[in-house]
C-alpha cells in the first residue's frame, strides 16, 4: 500500500517484476486520479500508465472499465511486456482503514504475482490472461467442394470508384448513341 497526492493505492497485480515505485511516482499526473485501476506497463524501457473505472462507475466506456483490461493488455501493450494493476482504495474500504488503525503507516504490501485467486477476489474484475484453448479432437472444416460453394456477388466492386475498362467503353457508347432532342416549342 502506498500513498500519492492523498490517494491510497495497492498493487493488486504484478507480472515479470513490473512494479517500481520510483517509476510510478515519476509518470504518475492528477489526471489518473479519478481512475479506480491504473496499469502500468514497460515497452521500451519506458512505463506508460492508463486509468480504469469500475465496471458501476457512471463516467465508464466500454474501453475504460475494469473489465476491459486484459483486453487492453492483450491489444495495446506489447507481447509478454512486464506490468501491472494497481487499485485505488477509498475510505469505505476495509484494507484501508486497517492501515489507518494501524497508526497510518505506509505498508509495502505486493499481490502475489500470477496468483489468479486472488485476483479472482477482486470486486468487479476480471484479471485472468486471456488463455488459449486447444481443442485436438476437433478436425479444421474443410472446404466445400466447388459446386458446393455459393456463387460470388457480381456488383461486389459496384461504387468503389474505380471502373473496368469494359464499363468505361460501354458508357461512352451510351452516351454517344443518344441523339439530341429538338427545342420544345414555347409558344402559348
Amino acid at each position: 500500500m502506498f500513498h500519492i497526492s492523498g490517494q491510497t493505492y495497492e498493487v493488486i497485480q504484478e507480472h515479470k517484476n513490473a512494479w517500481n515505485p520510483e517509476a510510478f511516482r515519476d509518470r504518475y499526473s492528477e489526471v489518473l486520479e479519478r481512475y479506480d485501476y491504473i496499469v502500468g506497463d514497460w515497452g521500451y524501457n519506458q512505463l506508460r500508465l492508463k486509468g480504469f473505472f469500475r465496471d458501476n462507475h457512471p463516467k465508464s466506456t466500454k474501453d475504460t472499465t475494469s473489465s476491459g483490461i486484459m483486453d487492453y493488455i492483450n491489444e495495446y501493450c506489447n507481447f509478454g511486456c512486464a506490468y501491472f494493476i494497481v487499485e485505488k482504495l477509498s475510505s469505505k474500504d476495509s484494507r484501508y482503514r486497517q492501515s489507518q488503525d494501524n497508526g497510518g503507516e505506509e505498508e509495502t504490501h505486493r499481490a502475489p504475482t500470477g496468483n489468479r485467486e486472488y485476483a479472482a477476489t477482486k470486486q468487479g474484475t476480471s484479471l485472468q490472461p486471456k488463455v488459449p484453448t486447444l481443442e485436438f479432437d476437433a478436425e479444421p472444416q474443410a472446404k466445400p467442394d466447388v459446386q458446393d460453394r455459393k456463387p460470388r456477388s457480381r456488383h461486389r466492386h459496384k461504387n468503389r470508384g474505380h471502373y473496368s475498362s469494359e464499363t468505361k467503353h460501354s458508357d461512352i457508347a451510351k452516351v454517344s448513341a443518344k441523339v439530341p432532342r429538338p427545342p420544345k416549342d414555347n409558344r402559348s
